[in-house]
């Protein structure tokens, strides 16, 4: 019975903090080049419903849906034309650059310091977490229709590959 109680607890571990932490950072990896290349407003959002007010931080919004935070997406405007599309493509390079890094300072904290077992597990869950978002949203797919929520969707590699493609 031990057994099933630790999956449970570390399914929850990963279900209501890990991974919306990751998600979070990496949609902030989106949304703090967003704000410095534009002026309009720049929302994250953690789930998949935009329901709620959220917390405002000037031009920043960010909402968060309990229990949904693994979904996450950044809504900025930055204009598409062949001037601006490097502007657009640091935009979409940097969520991915945020996981990367991450899953690095995680990867130095639990190889570098010592930890309880408890607090070393996190940080080690963080690493393989975000390095797993940094390589699926690297890579340039659409994402297959059982990723509840990204189905069909193009991943930031995808969406980059295009970019430049379409300046060719």
């Amino acid at each position: 019975m031990d057994g099933y109680i630790q999956v449970a607890v570390i399914f929850l571990l990963f279900i209501t903090l890990i991974l919306p932490f990751t998600t979070f950072i990496h949609e902030l990896g989106h949304a703090l080049p967003a704000l410095l290349i534009s002026k309009d407003p720049v929302e994250i959002r953690l789930g998949k419903s935009d329901k709620g007010t959220g917390i405002t931080f000037g031009r920043l919004t960010i909402k968060i849906q309990p229990l949904s935070g693994w979904l996450g997406f950044a809504f900025f405007h930055i204009p598409k034309h062949k001037s601006m599309s490097v502007h657009y493509a640091l935009v979409l390079l940097s969520g991915p650059l945020f996981s990367f890094m991450l899953s690095l300072f995680c990867y130095v904290l639990y190889t570098f310091l010592d930890f309880n077992s408890l607090t070393s597990f996190l940080i080690k869950s963080i690493m393989h977490a975000s390095l797993a978002q940094f390589i699926l949203t690297i890579l340039p797919i659409k994402y297959p229709s059982f990723l509840w929520g990204y189905g069909g969707m193009p991943s930031d590699g995808y969406r980059v590959l295009k970019l430049l493609m379409n300046r060719g």
